[in-house]
């Protein structure tokens, strides 16, 4: 979309570099990338990227109305609804595609939007080997409104593990090691030193949660759930 910096990236690209580029990604943790890493970045002007974050703005100013649970009451499953609820989630992701307006200019439109986390701690490694990889102009990042990349964990891990002890803290999922997205989960525990837990593993003790490991019982005090309900009605069925 950056001209000059698509034409420069195109001219430099070579199958050898992303080859060597993908080992690089693969190395984050052997044998857990399941999914295609795309050949190129794509670069886009600060005024196309201001469009995505005021579309953002937009959507967030609804989504944080006092009566918006009420609005969208009638939207939600009853076998999906679940206690203690918070007010809003903590994870908010918005999916973009590029377009051409009545004008041919370049705009973004919404694809979809999720209150569930992505691939949070995998896009942190892979924008570093990809800043390297596809040589990334100093002034371009893939981080916006203030952020860079320790304030970008920071509030990660502020948000995840808060002043609870790591080692209790977990990443739930289903059967996460034949999940798609593993290597984010490897990513994750590398930035947070938490642990990552499969829900049939979990060990209830009264009011209380446990995992093993090492052979010892650890209590579960917070979790960063990235299990999809959908998923865990399937299994049921």
């Amino acid at each position: 979309m950056q001209q000059s910096l698509r034409e420069n990236f195109n001219r430099n690209f070579t199958v050898e570099k992303y080859d060597a580029y993908l080992q690089k990604i693969e190395a984050l943790h052997p044998g857990a990338l399941d999914f295609r890493n795309a050949e190129t970045p794509i670069f886009v002007s600060r005024a196309f990227a201001n469009q995505m974050l005021s579309a953002c703005e937009d959507i967030i100013d609804v989504i944080i109305r006092p009566d918006f649970n009420s609005l969208t009451e009638i939207s939600i499953p009853e076998e999906f609804r679940v206690p203690n609820e918070n007010a809003h989630p903590e994870f908010i992701v918005f999916d973009f595609g590029v377009c051409k307006n009545g004008a041919g200019a370049l705009v973004p439109q919404l694809i979809e939007m999720q209150g569930f986390p992505t691939l949070f701690g995998y896009q942190y490694f892979q924008s570093q080997l990809t800043r390297e990889y596809a040589n990334v102009p100093e002034n371009y990042d893939c981080y916006m409104n203030g952020y860079d990349a320790k304030k970008y964990i920071d509030t990660l891990r502020d948000i995840i593990v808060g002043d609870e002890n790591p080692e209790h803290v977990i990443l739930l999922e289903l059967f996460p090691e034949k999940q798609k997205t593993r290597l984010d989960f490897y990513c994750t525990e590398k930035l947070l030193d938490i642990n990552t837990v499969c829900l049939t593993k979990l060990i209830p003790k009264g009011d209380h949660l446990f995992y093993e490991k090492d052979g010892r019982l650890i209590e579960i005090k917070r979790i960063y759930n990235r299990l999809i309900f959908d998923d865990l009605k399937n299994l049921e069925d």
